[in-house]
């Protein structure tokens, strides 16, 4: 019996926590889309880590050469599929979007390429170091309110990093995933998302 209790609580916690989020589909994000007017956070394509790094040695304190794909993670050959994959989807689906916004960085931009050519580089989407803790709320409460802001019956697509996408969510994004599509609305609420593989 209390087996059977345990697992009850068990599943009604899971249902839960991942209901909120769930695998998602592409067909998901494709519906939202079509609407218009969401919220469209990607992380970047694949990009692995430089020698078990985030950023190579010294990135961080070097000169701001966001822009020099030499001295950074860039995105690997899987990565770069994945974020061709990413571009036929809102091309080939003719997804309306107001504007596209990316990080400087060559794994974000790199990203955003294939959606469209026409982005904006944002300085408020750039990777701060993972200690800059006062940095780093200050940064999201720029782009909450650059958010709150925004008024457009397209889509605003937003390319940025793990550690600016997934603190926006707090507790309702458990992880995103390397080119993952996150579909919220202006109060970012989770409505679809796809786990566009690599």
């Amino acid at each position: 019996m209390k087996k059977i209790f345990f697992i009850i609580i068990f599943s009604l916690f899971f249902s839960n926590s991942y209901a909120k989020v769930g695998i998602g589909s592409e067909q998901e994000v494709l519906e939202a889309l079509k609407k218009g007017g969401y919220v469209v956070m990607i992380r970047h394509a694949y990009a692995h880590r430089v020698n078990g790094l985030f950023e190579p040695e010294g990135f961080y304190k070097a000169a701001l050469k966001k822009k020099d794909c030499s001295v950074q993670r860039d995105l690997s050959p899987r990565g770069i599929a994945q974020a061709k994959l990413i571009g036929e989807f809102f091309n080939k689906n003719n997804i309306p979007i107001d504007k596209v916004l990316t990080s400087i960085y060559c794994r974000c931009f790199k990203t955003a390429e294939p959606i469209t050519k026409d982005y904006e580089i944002s300085k408020m989407l750039i990777s701060a170091g993972r200690n800059e803790f006062k940095k780093k709320a200050k940064q999201l409460k720029q782009v909450r309110k650059y958010i709150q802001k925004w008024n457009s019956d397209k889509n605003l697509i937003i390319v940025s990093h793990f550690n600016v996408i997934n603190p926006l969510f707090e507790k309702d994004l458990l992880s995103i995933s390397s080119g993952e599509i996150v579909v919220a609305d202006k109060e970012l609420n989770i409505v679809a998302n796809w786990k566009v593989p690599y």
